[in-house]
């Protein structure tokens, strides 16, 4: 995997773990590697995009820091930003919040629908 194209990630840490397998680290851990809306986006650009690079056979996906791999979704970021934070009308905002829950299901879903074999892992290589 060529490190270019995956260094300018602010959340993440992208490294070759050895040929071929890439090592993609979530990289919050003050937050407990909890995601936000800038980190799920991320995480499904980085995902689709090992996806499709040649040089990719596997990916070993872990978190940083020693408590937590992921706390799941950081859910005062959430309140405070985003369809949650939004005014206006019940349907209008029922309808923001469907995309807006949506558009993080896609992205966190990338990890599935990537074509190379990925593993979580609770230890740092």
């Amino acid at each position: 995997m060529s490190q270019e194209g995956y260094s300018h990630f602010k959340h993440f840490l992208v490294t070759s773990a050895s040929p071929s397998v890439t090592h993609v680290q979530i990289n919050r851990p003050k937050k407990l590697n909890a995601f936000y809306e800038p980190m799920w986006i991320e995480f499904g650009q980085i995902f689709d995009k090992l996806s499709h690079d040649s040089d990719v056979r596997a990916i070993v996906l872990s978190g940083a820091g020693e408590k937590a791999f992921s706390a799941g979704l950081d859910v005062q970021a959430a309140s405070e930003e985003g369809s949650f934070a939004t005014k206006g009308d019940v349907a209008r905002l029922a309808v923001a919040f469907r995309r807006h829950v949506d558009e993080f299901q896609q992205c966190i879903a990338s990890v599935e629908r990537c074509e190379k074999r990925t593993f979580a892992s609770m230890f740092v290589l």
